[in-house]
C-alpha cells in the first residue's frame, strides 16, 4: 500500500507539472528561399518556405555580419509553411551572400538560413561587337556591360522566330562576356540580344541585325592612279583597287587626289558580280587670283594751330569825322604877309 500511495503521488506531481508549465511550441525552421538572388537598387520578391511560422504576424529579414539588416517591406501572403514577401534592396547595399531570418509575432526566430540569399549588382548591357552579321555565317560576339560575371547563356531574340542561342559563352569579367553565334538558315531581321545568369535572371536590350549573305565586288581604276577610294565614307585604299565581299546594295563611291576634282558615283553591288569603274580625274585649274589690295591707312590729320603774320588792317572811317586840329595863328599871319608882298611888286 505504501508503494501504491507513493506511485499515485508521483503521478499527481507529473500531472500537476504539465498543468502548470505550458508546453513550448515547436520552433520555426527555414528550408528554402526562391529565388535566391536579388539585385542592388531593385525590389526582390521571394518565397520563404519552412515550418511553424506564426500565421498572424512574421517579419522576414536579410542579415549580413557588420551590415544593417534589410527588413521586408511587404508581406504578400503567408502561412505556417510559406511566406511571400518583398525586399527593397538599396543601391549601395554590399554585394555578397546574406542570411535569411524570420521573426515570429512572439519574438522567436527561425534559425538563420545562413548565406543562402545572394545580392549582386544588376546586369546591364551597354554595347556589342559586332552589331550585325550575315545569315549562314558563324560570328564571334562580345558584349560589354555591368554585373556580367555570372552570365552563363546568351541568345538572339525576335518574337517572330525561334531564339538563336550562342555557344562557348564565357564571362571574361563583370563587364564583358563573349560567345559564338551560328546563323545557319537564320532569318534576315533585327534581333534583341539577351543574357542569362546562373540564377536564371534574363536581361535583354541591345540590337543585332542579321543581313543577307548575298555579296559582290567592285573594281575601280583611275587616270591618274593613286587616288584614295572612299566607299560609304570609309577609306578602302588607293586605285587601282578591287573591294570584295560587299553586301548587295548601293554605296557612295568617292575618289580623291590632290590637284584633281573629286570623282563621285553611286556604286551598285550585285550578288556574285563585279562592278567596274574607270575614272578619269579632272585637274583643278588654279584660278588667277587678283592681287590683294593692301589697304592704305588714311593719315591721321592733326590740326595744327599756326600764328598768323598778317598786319591788322586799318579800319574804315566811320560816319563821324575826326575833328581837324586848329591852325597856329603865327603861321596864318606869315602867309598873309607873303601874299601882300607879291601884290606890291606887280
Amino acid at each position: 500500500m505504501k508503494h501504491s500511495g507513493l506511485f499515485l503521488c508521483l503521478i499527481s506531481m507529473i500531472l500537476l507539472f504539465f498543468m502548470v508549465v505550458p508546453v513550448n511550441a515547436e520552433s520555426s525552421t527555414i528550408t528554402s528561399v526562391s529565388p535566391a538572388i536579388g539585385y542592388t537598387g531593385t525590389v526582390a520578391t521571394i518565397t520563404i518556405t519552412g515550418t511553424n511560422f506564426n500565421e498572424t504576424s512574421v517579419t522576414p529579414k536579410l542579415m549580413m555580419t557588420g551590415k544593417s539588416n534589410i527588413t521586408s517591406s511587404t508581406i504578400t501572403s503567408h502561412t505556417s509553411t510559406a511566406i511571400v514577401c518583398r525586399f527593397s534592396i538599396p543601391s549601395d547595399t554590399t554585394v555578397g551572400a546574406w542570411s535569411v531570418v524570420v521573426v515570429n509575432q512572439d519574438g522567436s526566430e527561425a534559425p538563420p538560413y545562413l548565406d543562402h540569399f545572394t545580392i549582386r549588382a544588376p546586369m546591364t548591357l551597354s554595347s556589342m561587337t559586332p552589331v550585325s552579321a550575315r545569315t549562314n555565317n558563324v560570328t564571334k560576339v562580345s558584349i560589354v556591360g555591368t554585373g556580367l560575371s555570372d552570365v552563363t547563356a546568351m541568345y538572339l531574340y525576335n518574337e517572330d522566330y525561334t531564339n538563336i542561342s550562342a555557344s562557348s559563352v564565357s564571362a571574361i569579367s563583370s563587364t564583358m562576356v563573349n560567345g559564338t553565334i551560328s546563323l545557319t538558315n537564320a532569318n534576315i531581321d533585327t534581333y534583341q540580344v539577351c543574357v542569362k545568369d546562373s540564377f536564371g535572371t534574363v536581361v535583354c536590350g541591345l540590337s543585332f541585325k542579321i543581313t543577307s549573305d548575298a555579296v559582290g565586288s567592285i573594281d575601280v581604276s583611275s587616270s591618274p592612279s593613286g587616288a584614295s577610294l572612299y566607299l560609304a565614307g570609309t577609306l578602302k585604299g588607293t586605285t587601282p583597287l578591287t573591294v570584295t565581299d560587299l553586301a548587295v546594295g548601293s554605296y557612295k563611291l568617292i575618289l580623291k587626289k590632290d590637284g584633281y576634282a573629286d570623282w563621285m558615283r553611286t556604286a551598285t553591288v550585285t550578288n556574285g558580280g563585279i562592278t567596274s569603274y574607270d575614272a578619269v580625274l579632272e585637274t583643278v585649274t588654279a584660278a588667277t587670283t587678283a592681287p590683294t589690295a593692301v589697304p592704305t591707312t588714311a593719315p591721321i590729320t592733326v590740326r595744327t594751330t599756326v600764328k598768323s603774320t598778317r598786319t591788322t588792317p586799318t579800319p574804315w572811317p566811320t560816319d563821324t569825322p575826326t575833328p581837324a586840329s586848329p591852325v597856329d595863328p603865327a603861321l596864318a599871319l606869315l602867309a598873309a604877309g607873303l601874299g601882300l608882298c607879291a601884290i606890291r611888286r606887280r
